[in-house]
């Protein structure tokens, strides 16, 4: 058989050119990974050979440091640095929190003096980043001991300025690793600064870092105990009270072993110190002396000591009222109600007069005492001396019974002060009384008291009508109520005020009394010469809702538009919700014109009139004139609208 070579190479050629076809994208990707395979070689090559000629350099740079040292001449002072180094110290322990630093390069003085200029130039221009950037450049290398003693406590003053802790702490660890020893000025500078700024532990922690070589000075252990103290750390201040008394102290310096005597509760070496300074002793510390006894829950010794000060009293007192509030608060902590009395009795012989921590004891002790023979004893003691202020006293105590739900034992000194000539109850003792027994629902006894007023000579006030016009709306006695807004008003001549208004009606609101109500408000600008609020107007509108009557609640509304008086949201609040649970849907649209429509747009509330819109829809055809007028006003000020009107009424 014949063979047909063109017919082959035809077919040949064809095939080729299919299979070169579908290999082409593969030939560039293998091409394209070849490449990038043969750039990663020659880019690994280059690397170690960088790396082999850099540990070369080193190498060769610390030999030449090496004889560079071993020749140079010493940098400053010998006793610090030898060959431009510091001296490490011979126990290492001490520095252990201290970072090491690297070796230092050499380093022309130059170039160190120009830095320290340039890095103070930036502090006092108050560039403090600027300026740490600097001196970090040089920390980095190991190069920051080469700076000379002054840049330190400046860098460190001005790190406290800027509230740089962490920087104050690591300067003073790199002052005291190259054994700096800082002037007194910077520590007390330092130290008073912190403290100012309430840093009590960086206080403490800088202090920590030159312990025993801090300079034994007044000022700088004020502030490191003052910092103890405040961080609740007493026996740490307890500790620097030795190097503290050796600082060259005068009476007054005194406070502060008191003020550390009261937290660790030391009674005995504050006693120490007390028979030490004598009549130098200030009434501060004396108080001191006596907090610390409590604390010690010893309120016998401080009752001596009480009287000890009292002997020991020259020129200066050195008792005051403060003394005897803390041994008397002493006494009333260990449930002694005798000595109570006894440190009471002595402190008005002595002629201290109580304040309000006394009576604030007192009050403890006549609450836990059920003797009624305890209040009457505080009563005759507060009775029976200079007339003005012991109403005055009596008065106060009688609120405070009141505040602390001892109603009976108030009553009981009021009775104390009836009998006693120098203390007669007066305007204020009457008020706070009637308004309590009115608080009780006793009305009965605040009319008493009210005739003992008046037979007492006194006139009573708007704030006493006011009481008893509540106490008459607690009983919903209106007739009572009317008689003696009479009563005080025409005959009593007292004028009555805004609030005295507000109970009023309030009183005939709780009676049903609107109509009444309607016709006092209404009048009430021309008999009494101020205008009703809209405050009088919410009131009288929610009695009259109280009792349904909304028509009268509608009068009271135009009545206070009428006059002037604005509507605010509680007024809207009160009379809208009403209205919409009435179906009174005229006045609910008139209420949403007046208050939607620029440029009054009041906040009103939404969910309101949105249920007052759906039943305006559900009501049907009749009420659908209504709905759209609500609807589009609604749409208009901008509200969410939850009932689709188009869709209802068809």
């Amino acid at each position: 058989m014949a063979f047909d070579s063109s017919a082959f190479v035809g077919v040949a050629s064809s095939d080729f050119s299919i299979i070169a076809d579908v290999l082409a994208p593969f030939v560039q990707e293998i091409m394209a990974l070849s490449v990038f395979a043969a750039a990663f070689l020659v880019f690994r090559c280059l690397k170690q050979g960088h790396g082999r000629h850099q540990a070369l350099r080193k190498k060769k740079e610390f030999a030449d440091n090496k004889t560079a040292q071993s020749s140079a001449p010493t940098c400053g002072n010998k006793k610090h640095f030898e060959g431009g180094r510091p001296r490490q110290p011979a126990n290492k322990n001490n520095y252990a929190s201290s970072p090491r630093s690297p070796p230092v390069a050499a380093m022309p003085p130059a170039r160190v003096q120009a830095a320290e200029s340039q890095i103070l130039q930036h502090l006092e221009q108050m560039e403090f980043t600027r300026a740490l950037n600097l001196y970090r450049s040089f920390e980095r290398e190991g190069n920051e001991v080469l700076f000379s003693q002054d840049l330190f406590p400046t860098f460190i003053q001005s790190a406290i300025r800027v509230g740089k802790l962490d920087v104050v702490e690591r300067m003073t660890r790199t002052m005291r690793r190259v054994r700096q020893t800082p002037p007194l000025e910077f520590w007390q500078t330092a130290l008073k600064m912190l403290s100012n700024r309430k840093h009590y532990n960086a206080c403490l922690s800088m202090a920590a870092i030159f312990d025993k070589q801090l300079p034994c000075d007044k000022t700088i252990y004020s502030c490191l105990i003052n910092a103890a103290l405040e961080v609740g750390d007493g026996e740490r201040a307890s500790g620097m009270l030795q190097r503290y008394a050796q600082s060259g102290l005068n009476d007054r310096d005194y406070v502060l072993f008191f003020r550390t005597f009261v937290v660790t509760r030391h009674v005995d070496a504050a006693e120490a110190i007390f028979q030490k300074l004598g009549s130098g002793m200030s009434p501060l510390m004396l108080n001191l002396l006596l907090l610390t006894c409590i604390n010690a829950k010893d309120p016998e010794r401080a009752h001596r000591l009480l009287h000890k000060a009292h002997s020991v009293e020259e020129g200066e007192k050195i008792v005051d009222t403060v003394s005897y509030n803390t041994v008397l608060k002493g006494f009333s902590q260990d449930a002694n109600h005798d000595k109570c009395f006894e440190v009471l009795h002595e402190m008005l012989e002595k002629g201290f007069e109580p304040d309000n921590v006394t009576f604030g004891t007192l009050i403890d002790v006549c609450v836990v005492d059920q003797k009624s023979g305890t209040v009457n004893n505080v009563a005759s003691l507060l009775t029976g001396r200079g007339k003005h202020m012991n109403t005055v006293m009596c008065t106060l105590f009688i609120k405070a019974l009141v505040r602390s739900n001892s109603l009976p034992k108030a009553l009981d000194v009021y009775e104390q002060m009836k009998c006693n000539e120098g203390a007669h109850p007066d305007i204020v003792t009457f008020s706070v009384l009637i308004k309590a027994l009115v608080e009780q629902h006793d009305l009965e006894h605040a009319l008493q008291l009210l005739d003992d007023l008046v037979k007492g000579g006194l006139a009573p006030d708007d704030i006493i009508l006011t009481h008893l016009l509540e106490g008459c709306r607690h009983m919903a006695n209106l007739e009572l109520g009317k008689k003696l807004f009479t009563d005080l008003t025409e005959n009593a001549e007292v004028h009555p005020s805004e609030i005295t208004l507000v109970s009023l009606l309030k009183l005939h609101g709780r009676c049903g009394a609107n109509v009444d109500a309607f016709e006092l408000v209404s009048t009430w600008e021309d008999k009494y010469g101020f205008k009703p609020s809209v405050i009088h107007y919410t009131c009288m509108m929610s009695g009259c809702l109280r009792a349904k009557k909304y028509d009268q609640a509608w009068l009271a509304y135009e009545l206070m538009c009428k006059r002037g008086v604005t509507p605010d949201e509680t007024a809207i609040s009160t009379l809208l919700p009403a209205l919409v649970s009435a179906q009174h849907w005229e006045r609910v649209l008139c209420i949403a014109r007046k208050l939607l429509t620029p440029p009054v747009r009041m906040k009103v509330p939404e969910e309101t009139l949105n249920v007052a819109l759906s039943q305006m829809t559900a009501a049907g055809p009749a009420c659908k004139r209504q709905a759209d007028q609500l609807h589009e006003l609604m749409r208009e000020a901008g509200m969410h609208v939850k009932v689709r009107i188009s869709k209802r009424s068809a």
